[in-house]
């Protein structure tokens, strides 16, 4: 096992969410949004947020950072130490990230936690924790399983090696991070993929998330990546809730969508006032929305806003 480091409070420099002393930002309610078309819009008002995430801690990740500070983005790398197949960053490229962006944990060696054995699950979960803190001398709160896959034991897992956040890859979610057996579930809005429309229904059936598929389908049903993260991001500007982005570098590159992926973080950048940037962990040590803290979701929001114009 690698030993775990102890971290003074204030060593986990990536962890403060952006400050807002506006009083109206603190109840909710954001001045720069879109007038709502009722009073019951307007009581289901949430604040906005962005964030990205990035997988498999390919050195290409540097050119992703690049772009999100250039639009004064916010991302979180989830890095394991090796990978069977793809080259992974230096010692040297991990710290200097780390400077300027979260670091969450991808396993050590990039393992399917449903093929191996309980104690190398675990094993993996927690060691991955340490490596990337004796790595970058910054503490690490998030983990995202390889592949998506994980089952409730690894959850578990996850929750005891000290995580607060589990970034899944579900898709064309707008929520709040959801939290389940002590351990804040987070979702995610839009891959930098070309995905076919089969593959995003699939993404929803197999979580049962029907309210995601109900947004896909308000939303155009398109398999435009861009297009689709163009129009559910000026819906989390207008009505509140979370627009993640997520990706593999090494896949913008084998597929050649670095072009559209500038689109759309520049996009995103224009939006920075009204849904500011933050990163995975900053968005679980946010104070959850009021009508989400009461038990409403932004999906349930979204229902009864709808009022059965299905």
């Amino acid at each position: 096992m690698v030993a775990a480091r102890a971290f003074p409070p204030d060593s986990a420099k990536h962890r403060d969410a952006p400050h807002r002393s506006d009083a109206r930002h603190r109840t909710g309610e954001r001045p720069d949004a879109p007038s709502p078309e009722c009073g019951r819009r307007q009581a289901m008002t949430f604040p906005a947020y962005i964030t990205t995430s990035w997988d498999d801690g390919h050195p290409l990740d540097h050119r992703v950072a690049a772009l999100l500070s250039k639009y004064r983005l916010e991302g979180t790398f989830y890095v394991p130490a090796t990978t069977s197949d793809r080259p992974t960053m230096s010692a040297k490229q991990l710290r200097e990230l780390s400077k300027s962006f979260e670091i969450g944990a991808h396993t050590l060696n990039h393992v399917d936690l449903t093929s191996v054995t309980t104690e190398t699950a675990s094993r993996e979960i927690a060691d991955s924790k340490s490596w990337i803190e004796d790595s970058t001398g910054v503490r690490c709160e998030c983990f995202c399983p390889p592949i998506g896959r994980y089952r409730k034991e690894h959850v578990h897992m996850v929750q005891r090696a000290g995580y607060i956040g589990l970034r899944t890859v579900e898709l064309l979610a707008i929520d709040f991070p959801r939290s389940l057996a002590g351990l804040l579930h987070i979702p995610t809005t839009v891959q930098a993929f070309p995905h076919r429309r089969a593959a995003l229904a699939r993404n929803v059936i197999k979580r049962m998330a029907f309210g995601n598929l109900w947004r896909y389908i308000r939303h155009g049903r398109t398999a435009d990546w861009p297009a689709l993260a163009e129009s559910l991001l000026s819906q989390v500007v207008a009505r509140g809730g979370v627009f993640h982005l997520w990706g593999h570098s090494w896949e913008l590159e084998e597929l050649d969508q670095w072009q559209r992926l500038e689109s759309v973080l520049r996009l995103m950048g224009q939006f920075a006032r009204q849904a500011p940037a933050v990163s995975n962990g900053q968005l679980c040590r946010l104070p959850m929305p009021p009508v989400a803290a009461s038990g409403q979701t932004v999906p349930a929001a979204e229902a009864a806003a709808a009022g059965g114009r299905r």
